[in-house]
């Protein structure tokens, strides 16, 4: 019937009744995400930009909700249940939590560019980006593993050898320092890597000298989402239902305005 469509007779010669039918190789609904267009370098905020994130990522989620939380509670639910299996689960938790995150994020890009979302999204990632954001994992399981090695030697060192307690309050400032470093360093690498294109070094140095341009905002919005957190988990951590879909779209927001041209 398709003559009739394209206006064209189509003759006995040209059908071939032995052909296979060709495969569609590419979803059209659901494409791979195009890459953002990311500043060479990252963008200076307030604090006042940082505490705005909240709202604009409440103000992303109306007739996005079930899709979000059904995403974050599937991610929480798969993540957990890798916990179960000794030491392999463990490693398939490191490698699969940024996977699903990237589709946490690519959710909010699509609610974003189309204005609509796709549960589907959550899984983009295990067929788009998959190598780098595996590695991504594996660079921040070496990182942790070395941070651990050495703040643990120093603290058996110093332990073993009666330091006083002037030394182990300032080996406990300096890990606290680590600490900032770390979660900064591999903050933003999920949605730099995903919908950035950017490789996993440069992805690391891009979200790292975000944190370093804006190191006050960044700190008072971690603790005040902290605050919000710990608010949330009062009555039966049901608040979280609420709470954590709007995180969510802040995360979003906040990659967007630091990173975005």
């Amino acid at each position: 019937m398709d003559e009739f469509f394209s206006g064209k007779e189509q003759t006995v010669s040209e059908i071939n009744p032995y052909q296979q039918p060709q495969a569609e190789l590419i979803d059209d609904n659901n494409p791979p995400a195009q890459p953002l267009t990311i500043l060479a370098e990252p963008r200076k905020i307030s604090v006042g930009d940082a505490l705005g994130w909240i709202g604009s990522g409440h103000k992303m989620l109306p007739g996005h909700w079930g899709v979000v939380l059904g995403a974050l509670v599937v991610t929480v639910l798969i993540t957990s249940a890798f916990q179960i299996i000794p030491l392999l689960g463990m490693i398939a938790q490191i490698l699969a939590t940024p996977l699903l995150y990237a589709g946490i994020v690519k959710i909010f890009h699509r609610m974003e560019t189309e204005g609509n979302s796709d549960f589907a999204d959550l899984f983009a990632a295990f067929s788009d980006r998959t190598g780098p954001l595996i590695l991504m994992a594996l660079a921040q399981l070496g990182v942790m593993l070395l941070l651990g090695a050495v703040f643990g030697g120093l603290g058996y060192a110093l332990g073993a050898g009666g330091a006083g307690t002037g030394a182990m309050i300032v080996i406990g400032l300096l890990g606290l320092v680590a600490m900032f470093g770390f979660v900064y360093l591999f903050y933003f690498t999920v949605p730099l890597i995903f919908l950035g294109n950017k490789g996993v070094g440069e992805a690391m140095k891009l979200s790292l000298r975000g944190f370093t341009r804006n190191v006050i905002p960044m700190i008072v919005y971690l603790l005040v989402t902290m605050v919000i957190v710990l608010v949330a988990a009062l009555p039966l951590l049901l608040g979280w239902l609420f709470v954590m879909p709007i995180l969510a779209g802040a995360y979003y927001v906040s990659f967007r305005q630091i990173f975005v041209e």
